[in-house]
């Protein structure tokens, strides 16, 4: 129902405007309420509270990150590539910063980066086994169970990228050596 998606964009927009200007913290679901329009039951019929919109939003940005991410990996003509490719840009994207972010003046508490770690995986390791299985179809992996090699994989780099500084060449060997480990490659045919 066309009315239905319009209220809920315009509440989302309302949460983002507010939580941009005065931070999530400081920004009561009643001030959402008002600026959308909206009555404070029609705001809980669309998200069940604070934090959905933020977990919306940041599905939504993943989402869009992901699009990206698959035109560009598929230009590349062989999986290794596409893997290697995947991995720099996760790397990358650790590095920035969200829109979300911004929304916490002082420490992001923590359901927020267990929100963002959630949806990282649900939008980004689906393409990351796309290329995995597209790899042992065409001989370059071995792998028994490429679900879980690759969500071991995935999560081994997500969770490298948050202990280490991303730029080091110790974190870049490390992700480098695990991930083809992960994956059943030699790590000279793994290049970052």
């Amino acid at each position: 129902m066309p009315g239905e998606r319009a209220t809920k964009m315009l509440i989302l927009s309302s949460a983002r405007t507010l939580f941009g200007e005065q931070g999530y913290e400081q920004t009561p679901v009643e001030e959402i309420c008002a600026l959308a329009g909206i009555a404070k039951g029609t705001f809980f019929y669309y998200f069940e509270s604070k934090q959905f919109i933020v977990r919306y939003i940041v599905a939504m940005q993943l989402e869009e990150y992901k699009q990206r991410l698959w035109e560009q990996m598929d230009t590349l003509e062989d999986p290794i590539s596409k893997v290697e490719f995947f991995v720099s840009a996760l790397m990358e994207q650790g590095k920035t910063a969200n829109e979300a972010n911004s929304y916490f003046k002082d420490m992001e508490p923590e359901w927020y980066c267990t929100v963002v770690k959630e949806e990282r995986m649900l939008a980004l390791l689906p393409l990351l086994e796309d290329v995995v299985i597209e790899g042992i179809q065409h001989g370059y992996f071995r792998l028994k169970n490429p679900s879980a090699c690759t969500t071991i994989a995935f999560l081994g780099i997500d969770s490298y990228l948050h202990i280490k500084p991303v730029q080091s060449d110790e974190t870049k060997r490390g992700i480098r050596e695990m991930t083809a480990k992960t994956l059943g490659l030699k790590e000279a045919l793994f290049a970052l």
